[in-house]
């Protein structure tokens, strides 16, 4: 009774009590919350959770009694600041930080915090908490992790301030399903397309030019006579001429030879559904090719029609304007340049196998 009187005088009309008045109430509230019952203090959470001028120590005092206890002021409460937060993440139980990863108005540096313990719960309902702020520099890592936690994937894309360009990052790992709503969804600025072009380009300068193949120096020659036609890159395709394709279509979208053939044996064919629509090319072409080039996998999903039913979708759904925005995005883009160079050498067996 009398905890619940005190709380009476603070959530009683504004100027009733002076500061000293507020400061002798806050003291006999912090005495009393150690002394009585769990149910009380529950109670008195939840009331003094929305108060703005409650004082500090008593809030603090109630976010570090047990989860259920500190729920309230642990998710509303205006008077607890990030690093009050932060020591309560790094001090306190499992079932605090899973409270603080719904807190409203959650700051970046308390998300950093919650995503460096790495449990899986609290970052899932960090991401699916769209009023927390999360730096570009964790978004990058949950963007990394998503490639072995599925269960990220889709929450991170759903985020509004999730970065267009990560999004496309995500785009070689997640679902069919996934890869539509990434170019449905995310609309490339064209005026950072031209900045990572601009920035590669300032990168490559004191570099040495590589000297093409025999097979780029033939498709360079064929462009110039306009001869990569589709019809002849299907007929190159079938005739196993697989280098020259490979060449060719990255000739076609202006992009190297190494990344194309990342996008030509991307595992589940959707990059080069993209990459064929970049070119103007038709969905029957496409259809072609898709099966051709799905014959270099061992996993038995080239003769799976369902897949190539998926993956005719996502070519008519995708427009040539927004199909060569993300070739380019995808050719300057440094995470995935240094994927290319990862696993340029894993490709060489399926070309041979085609």
């Amino acid at each position: 009774m009398l905890v619940e009187n005190v709380a009476d005088l603070f959530v009683s009309q504004e100027g009733r009590l002076s500061d000293r008045e507020r400061s002798l109430m806050s003291d006999i509230l912090g005495k009393l919350v150690t002394e009585v019952e769990r149910d009380v203090r529950q109670q008195l959470s939840l009331r003094l959770a929305r108060l703005p001028e409650i004082p500090k120590d008593l809030i603090v005092q109630l976010a570090n009694d047990e989860a259920e206890i500190a729920k309230p002021v642990l998710l509303r409460s205006r008077v607890l600041q990030d690093t009050d937060l932060i020591d309560i993440v790094k001090r306190r139980s499992h079932e605090h930080r899973l409270v603080i990863a719904m807190r409203e108005g959650l700051g970046e540096d308390v998300a950093e915090a919650l995503v460096e313990f790495g449990e899986e719960d609290v970052i899932d309902a960090l991401i699916n908490n769209h009023d927390a702020m999360i730096s570009r520099l964790t978004m990058d890592y949950l963007v990394e992790e998503t490639k072995r936690l599925d269960r990220f994937q889709e929450p991170l894309l759903h985020r509004p301030d999730m970065p267009t360009e990560l999004a496309y990052r995500m785009y070689w790992w997640v679902s069919a399903s996934l890869r539509k709503y990434i170019l449905s969804e995310f609309e490339i600025d064209e005026g950072l397309v031209d900045q990572l072009i601009q920035d590669s380009a300032n990168v490559a300068i004191d570099r040495p030019v590589p000297a093409l193949s025999e097979t780029e120096e033939l498709a360079e020659q064929l462009m110039r006579k306009g001869d990569l036609t589709e019809r002849f890159m299907v007929q190159t395709l079938r005739s196993g001429r697989v280098s020259l394709f490979v060449a060719g279509l990255a000739r076609l979208c202006e992009i190297d030879k190494a990344s194309m053939q990342r996008i030509v044996f991307d595992s589940e064919g959707a990059a080069l559904a993209v990459a064929w629509r970049a070119c103007s090319f038709e969905r029957q072409s496409f259809a072609a090719v898709y099966l051709l080039t799905r014959q270099a996998h061992d996993d038995g999903t080239g003769s799976d029609p369902n897949i190539l039913t998926d993956m005719l979708e996502l070519f008519d759904s995708t427009t040539t304007e927004k199909a060569r925005s993300a070739v380019k995005y995808w050719m300057r883009d440094s995470g995935y340049v240094t994927a290319i160079n990862a696993v340029e050498e894993d490709l060489q067996p399926a070309m041979v196998r085609l």
